[in-house]
């Protein structure tokens, strides 16, 4: 009798190598989304619409023709919460749109460009960014400046608009608005100026404020590109023409107007700002600490700017010496590493500086104890510090009663680089005098004033040649 043998029984497969696969999910494209185990990203996709049942709830993936469509996306967990981060994005007008759309958002979490604006518009954050910018404490001229832009143009024209949709072309076109010809009953420029049309570098100024928010919002991963980097199409097309040349004193006229005020309690402000390149802040803030012992320079460690009381804290507005308010005046450092820097005096200063403390002395001694001391070098007759503005009303004063060319006080501050220059100091001294961050900004702010040194040097260098060859009358 033949036994029967059994083959041994088959071992039970492996549930997870032969498991069937769960179908993928894909988007309008064909492209896969994320699974359900949230291996990778998720999002879906849904529409709104006030259809409700019988029992009063909401139609689900109702058919008809009405309504709009979005999609949710999981951002992944927020490192500050610990929560998921779900973010809804509605409005499309079909389904396929909104599909579109979740797969553009999916690409982007991905390649680790995505961003999350918290639906802030562009005006939201421009408050927001100023408002840090004040806590910040940074330059009053400086956010001054900005929200000057912000409430003139960026806020009216594009506050409305959220960050996430800010677009180069949106820029360009304000940019383009700003550099058309002014059509106003009223002054529009500072100051109360009239102003017929803005200059490219005036709107170069509007750019810069837009770019430097933006690059806030990006450092913030409010969005993921700064649209306003770069150059503007609008701004190179603006004008044919090149900005006006600043009118620069020839030396005879700056001799001239130097022996005007020789006799004026500020004589030595105007010569310092004739001969050493200092800014109208730097002047006012300067203290007798800050000049050598040997009088052969001085070191810019302080400024006073003019300011209104809606531009700084309560706690700016204390004077750091007396501890009370100036009204119009706020004593600052330099804005830049560069601003704190050490300038030598030419001989006309030094003598001047020295008439200048005689002088001080004598308006101290005869006030007594009513003077109030701030170690300022040009200060009111009691010790205040002066107004900045003040200053400059008084030195177009004298500029009009003496007869020459109105420039402005800060004009003086070119003079005094054409001076370096013609007497041959390198460009790199200048810069460093002058306190610009570096020798670029020296040849380009100042390349007109280079112009004439320039051409004797192209004449020194072609004679070289030109001698060697034989003299020929002229046709």
């Amino acid at each position: 009798m033949r036994r029967l043998i059994r083959p041994p029984p088959r071992s039970q497969p492996d549930p997870v190598i032969h498991q069937q696969a769960a179908p993928k999910r894909r988007d309008a494209r064909g492209g896969l989304l994320p699974d359900q185990r949230g291996n990778r990203l998720r999002g879906s996709v849904y529409k709104r619409c006030q259809c409700r049942d019988a029992g009063g709830k909401r139609v689900k993936n109702c058919r008809k023709p009405h309504g709009s469509w979005g999609f949710t996306v999981d951002a992944g967990t927020d490192p500050a919460t610990g929560k998921r981060r779900q973010i809804p994005r509605s409005g499309f007008k079909t389904k396929a749109e909104a599909e579109e759309a979740l797969t553009a958002e999916l690409a982007k979490l991905d390649a680790g460009t995505w961003v999350d604006d918290r639906n802030m518009t562009l005006g939201t954050w421009l408050d927001q960014w100023l408002g840090e910018l004040i806590a910040a404490q940074r330059s009053v001229n400086t956010v001054k400046n900005y929200r000057g832009h912000v409430r003139d143009a960026w806020k009216p024209l594009l506050g409305h608009v959220l960050l996430r949709d800010i677009r180069r072309s949106h820029i360009e076109r304000v940019l383009a608005l700003l550099s058309a010809p002014l059509d106003s009953e009223r002054p529009i420029g500072n100051v109360g100026r009239w102003v017929t049309q803005r200059s490219p570098s005036t709107v170069e100024g509007y750019r810069r404020t837009i770019r430097a928010a933006l690059s806030a919002a990006q450092r913030r991963e409010l969005i993921a590109i700064n649209p306003a980097v770069g150059r503007m199409d609008a701004i190179a097309l603006s004008t044919g023409e090149e900005d006006e040349e600043p009118t620069v004193w020839q030396p005879e006229e700056t001799a001239r107007f130097l022996e005007h005020v020789y006799d004026d309690r500020l004589s030595a402000l105007y010569e310092l700002a004739a001969y050493a390149g200092m800014r109208r802040a730097e002047l006012c803030g300067l203290r007798w600490a800050d000049i050598d012992p040997d009088g052969a320079g001085l070191r810019v460690r302080q400024t006073i700017v003019s300011v209104t009381r809606s531009q700084v804290t309560p706690t700016q507005v204390r004077c750091p010496v007396c501890g009370v308010e100036h009204v119009g005046r706020l004593f600052k450092s330099p804005k830049s590493r560069k601003g704190r820097r050490w300038v030598p005096l030419a001989p006309p200063a030094q003598e001047a500086l020295v008439r200048h403390r005689a002088a001080q002395r004598l308006e101290r001694e005869f006030l007594g104890i009513d003077y109030d001391d701030h170690d300022l070098v040009f200060c009111r007759p009691d010790g205040l510090p002066l107004r900045p503005d003040r200053v400059t009303v008084a030195f177009e004063q004298h500029v009009s009663a003496c007869g020459l060319p109105m420039v402005r006080l800060h004009d003086t501050r070119h003079g005094a680089c054409s001076l370096m220059l013609a007497g041959g100091v390198p460009i790199e001294i200048v810069q460093m005098i002058l306190g610009h961050s570096s020798p670029e900004v020296t040849r380009r702010v100042y390349a007109h004033l280079m112009r004439r040194d320039a051409a004797e040097q192209v004449g020194k260098a072609a004679d070289l040649v030109t001698r060697h060859r034989p003299r020929r009358d002229a046709v």
